[in-house]
């Protein structure tokens, strides 16, 4: 698995039509119609990742609230 990249490690611009996403290790130009895509797919992403995050913590052992009786 690759590693997980900060997310100041990204650096993100328009230049002349283009959307330029560089970072350690990687440089891309994507058109509008292609970055617009992109940043679809990562918010969807995005949000399928933060439920399974969630259900990671609901399941967890010894997570739920303690009750001495």
């Amino acid at each position: 698995m690759a590693d997980t990249l900060r997310p100041d490690s990204f650096e993100i611009t328009a230049f002349e039509g283009r959307v330029l996403v560089e970072a350690p290790g990687f440089a891309a130009t994507l058109d509008v119609e292609a970055a617009s895509l992109l940043s679809d797919l990562l918010l969807g992403s995005c949000r399928a990742a933060r439920l399974q995050q969630h259900a990671a913590i609901d399941h967890a052992p010894n997570s739920g609230p303690c009750s001495s009786r």
